[in-house]
C-alpha cells in the first residue's frame, strides 16, 4: 500500500477513535436541555391552556381575551357581581418529579411537566391580593383550578394541560 493510502487510514482511525470517546451527555444534561426544549414549544399552549380553563367556567360571563389580558363578568370581589380583569404576568414549566422516586429526581411517567402560572386579578379596578394559602377570590371562580399562583400538569397520554 503506497505511504499516502498509509497516512489516510491511520487518520480516518484516529478521527474514527475521537468520535467514539466524545463524552456522553449526563442524564441531567440531557433532561435540563429536554425541559428547555418542551418550555420553548408550549410555554405559549400553557398560557392558552389558563384562558381557556377560566373560559370555561360556568360562573364567567362575556369572556374576552386580548393576549395576556383576560376580562369578563362573574361574582365579585365584594359580593354581586363585578367586573373583572385577569393579567397572566408569567407562564414557567418546571419538571415534575415522580413521588415515589423524590430522592432519584425521576420524572413522573404520566405527567412529567408542570406549568405554574402567575397573574394578576382586578374586580372592578381592585387588585385582589392573596393571604398566605388564601387567594381572596370568590370561591365560584377558583372552582376549577385557577387563582393568582396556579399549576397545572402536563398529561403525557392527552398531551394537554390538567388544571385538576
Amino acid at each position: 500500500m503506497p505511504r499516502v493510502l498509509w497516512r489516510v487510514a491511520i487518520l480516518c482511525a484516529v478521527v474514527g477513535m475521537a468520535a467514539c470517546t466524545r463524552p456522553k451527555e449526563s442524564e441531567q444534561e440531557s433532561s435540563a436541555r429536554q425541559l428547555e426544549s418542551f418550555a420553548r414549544e408550549h410555554e405559549a399552549e400553557l398560557r392558552e391552556s389558563f384562558a381557556q380553563q377560566l373560559a370555561a367556567n360556568r360562573f364567567v360571563k362575556d369572556f374576552q381575551r386580548n393576549g395576556e389580558e383576560l376580562t369578563f363578568s362573574g361574582p365579585g370581589a365584594e359580593g354581586g357581581v363585578g367586573k373583572w380583569r385577569v393579567r397572566i404576568d408569567s407562564a414557567v414549566i418546571e419538571p415534575n418529579y415522580d413521588p415515589a422516586q423524590l430522592d432519584k429526581a425521576v420524572l413522573d411517567p404520566a405527567q412529567p411537566y408542570r406549568g405554574v402560572v402567575k397573574s394578576s386579578w382586578y374586580s372592578d379596578n381592585r387588585l385582589v391580593t392573596p393571604r398566605g394559602r388564601e387567594s381572596n377570590l370568590p370561591i365560584e371562580l377558583t372552582s376549577n383550578g385557577l387563582a393568582q399562583d396556579c399549576w397545572a400538569n402536563w398529561v403525557k397520554d392527552t398531551k394537554k394541560w390538567s388544571w385538576e
